[in-house]
């Protein structure tokens, strides 16, 4: 995947992105964990989407006017075509006002941007069957690091809740028995936050119908090098 996370398709005179007058557009498969962060995010906020959702596989029509490698997600807010979800989560809390996006303090704001970072390196990878060279310490320090941001918060509506809430939905749905489940199953407390993260009204609201399927056969753009 491109480095760049943020793409203008055009600028003004002055060379700014112009944000959109109307409802941001959100490309996506459906059931995707990514693209339910936003739509949790969004319904949270009360702030319409225009969804253009397509069955798992398929490619959303009209998306190559923004991305020619069509990579889902995707978010349109005027000339900013976004392809990372937790950017899009930023964009929309800044966006809107969500005061309890971070933690007020430095440190603690540092380590949910670095929690929310690792799940998409490290995490998220095993999930979708995109990597199987992660070691058992890799592995422990990412649950590690993820652990450390949760001590700083309740399971209460703010980005780390939408960032991570949607991977654990689909680790029980799709990989109740597998490496990433049972080694999150193993920290208590973890799991617990999770658990109470996935319960939060606007993700319960947005879940989709968790059926097992072969996650790896089209991974997200999230997950793609």
């Amino acid at each position: 995947m491109s480095a760049a996370s943020v793409a203008a398709r055009a600028v003004d005179r002055h060379g700014s992105p112009t944000l959109g007058a109307g409802p941001p557009i959100l490309f996506s498969d459906r059931g995707c964990p990514f693209a339910q962060r936003v739509i949790a995010l969004a319904d949270h906020l009360g702030v319409a989407l225009e969804r253009r959702e397509v069955a798992y596989g398929e490619r959303p029509e009209g998306i190559e006017r923004y991305a020619r490698s069509a990579p889902v997600p995707l978010l349109v807010d005027g000339d900013l075509v976004l392809t990372e979800s937790r950017v899009m989560l930023e964009h929309l809390a800044e966006r809107h006002g969500f005061a309890e996006a971070f933690p007020e303090e430095l440190a603690a704001r540092t380590l949910h941007r670095h929690a929310m970072a690792v799940t998409d390196d490290v995490l998220a990878p095993l999930l979708f069957g995109r990597r199987t060279d992660v070691s058992e310490g890799r592995l422990d320090d990412g649950l590690g690091s993820v652990e450390a941001a949760i001590a700083t918060a309740d399971a209460a509506p703010c980005l780390l809740a939408f960032h991570l809430a949607p991977m654990w939905q689909r680790c029980l749905a799709w990989s109740p028995e597998g490496l990433l489940t049972h080694a999150i199953r193993a920290r208590p407390r973890l799991g617990g936050w999770l658990e109470a993260a996935a319960a939060l009204p606007s993700l319960e609201r947005t879940a989709h119908d968790p059926a097992p399927r072969d996650p790896g056969a089209r991974a997200p753009a999230s997950t793609r090098s």
